[in-house]
């Protein structure tokens, strides 16, 4: 299968299927007719080194939450302007969350759980290894295992501290901009590479955590509650003045998801990772005490902890009521 991108396919190894993903230049050349096939070719070279060398380190590292890399090289593909073409193999997935979503029961509520407490541990992981993936979103949440495990897919947008990003201006968000935080779309950057990254991380995640319960992300919710004059879509002014405005729609669209999650026995500790992971100005995000912890306030660990009690909880109570 060939996309706009890249040849897409299964591909089997004797024992066990596997995806394959390589380069389609052809398509690069369709999409900008006029420029330089040099300036093309170093582009999309680029992307996919930088791509592949990011899955090279999380395979070294055995990222068990991170979607694996099987084998990288190149292959001859006939009929194409360059025949080379580089190649990804991953493990292939069953599909991402969104083919899974539903909005019932708790036997429902507890995968949705198991399935964040694998994305938490799997943005710690990648944290670990100084990669921040910058675009989390439901079609990057990849199911494996009979969808039992949920993993972090697309490492194409992801900053790494010791490794150039080619697509990293050093003030743009690189994910997929209607789930940005805030601070971006007013085009506030923070100075320090490392906490900005770190806190866009969290903002998706919790971000991520609307989507499963309340089937919208954060950032719709706050532009929904925002006050029109001073929405990102038309607001020409500077972030700073706009900071209460937000903290203002942070707050009602806390209250929108807690009404929505109603007087379930989750829902305090689900609307605390929520609150601050979510929280618009980004220098405040973090659990309380974790902001205290110097090199600490982006961690996942507190989140982790607290959806492995609220997994373990749910489970307990389905096992009761069975």
């Amino acid at each position: 299968m060939v996309n706009i991108t890249g040849i897409c396919n299964i591909v089997n190894n004797g024992e066990s299927d596997a995806f394959l993903k390589a380069l389609n230049f052809n398509a690069f050349f369709q999409m900008f007719p006029g420029q330089s096939t040099v300036k093309i070719l170093q582009e999309q070279t680029n992307a996919f080194e930088f791509e592949k060398n990011l899955l090279i380190k999380c395979r070294d590292n055995r990222l068990t939450k991170v979607s694996m890399i099987i084998d990288e090289g190149e292959i001859n593909i006939d009929g194409f302007t360059i025949p080379t073409v580089p190649y990804l193999i991953f493990e292939i997935a069953e599909g991402d969350v969104r083919s899974n979503i539903k909005f019932s029961n708790d036997s429902e509520i507890a995968w949705k759980i198991k399935s964040l407490h694998d994305i938490a541990v799997g943005l710690n992981q990648l944290h670990n290894v100084e990669i921040s993936h910058q675009d989390l979103k439901p079609s990057n949440v990849l199911l494996y295992n009979e969808s039992t495990v949920s993993k972090i897919g697309d490492l194409g947008r992801s900053l790494c501290s010791s490794l150039k990003a080619p697509h990293d201006d050093g003030f743009s968000f690189t994910g997929q901009i209607n789930y940005s935080p805030p601070e971006f779309l007013y085009g506030y950057i923070q100075q320090d590479w490392n906490q900005r990254v770190r806190s866009t991380d969290m903002y998706l995640f919790g971000s991520l955590i609307t989507y499963y319960f309340f089937g919208m992300n954060m950032t719709a919710l706050l532009l929904k509650h925002l006050d029109s004059r001073f929405r990102w879509t038309v607001y020409k002014g500077n972030f700073s003045e706009v900071k209460d405005y937000l903290i203002d729609a942070y707050f009602k669209s806390i209250d929108e998801i807690r009404i929505s999650l109603g007087n379930k026995e989750f829902s305090k500790d689900l609307i605390e990772i929520i609150s601050y992971c979510c929280y618009p100005i980004p220098e405040e995000r973090g659990h309380k005490k974790s902001i205290k912890e110097i090199g600490n306030q982006f961690n996942f660990r507190r989140a982790i902890a607290k959806l492995d009690l609220i997994r373990r909880r749910t489970e307990l109570k389905i096992y009761k009521n069975d």
